[in-house]
């Protein structure tokens, strides 16, 4: 949404600025419709969702394993509190702003909009829990 609001801001400025331009509608409709791209395809837009995918440990549960994939602004987190062999549970997030993330823990009986934040190696959750990243 930050480009179109900037594209639709740089229109209304130019045509404030006293100066005349001369746009065909049909270059007008390519230049909307790329900035519109850049808003529905996060990828195009610098977000980094690739970033997040991998395994993760929990320190809280030393023996188990946390997995995400992310898919356009969606992320799924497959893991298991004791070890690989064991019982699994999925959850599933969203992508945020930068490195922001929301996860649904409520599966597991946990909040349904947890924040966390992708910060060098790990995520950072508000409970100053660290999931670190090991491939």
């Amino acid at each position: 949404m930050r480009c179109l609001s900037i594209f639709l801001l740089l229109i209304g400025l130019h045509g404030s600025s006293g100066y005349s331009i001369s746009l065909s509608r049909s270059s007008f409709v390519k230049r909307g419709l790329a900035s519109v791209s850049l808003v529905l395809v996060p990828e195009l837009a610098g977000a980094e969702p690739g970033k997040l995918e991998g395994v993760y440990s929990d320190p809280n549960h030393p023996k188990g394993y946390r997995s995400i994939t992310t898919s356009a602004s969606k992320l799924t987190i497959e893991g298991s509190d004791t070890s690989k062999t064991s019982k699994t549970w999925e959850l599933t997030g969203s992508l945020g702003e930068g490195d922001a993330i929301v996860i649904d823990f409520s599966p597991k009986g946990g909040p349904k909009n947890l924040p966390g934040k992708f910060v060098g190696d790990g995520i950072v959750f508000p409970d100053g829990n660290k999931w670190p990243k090991v491939s």
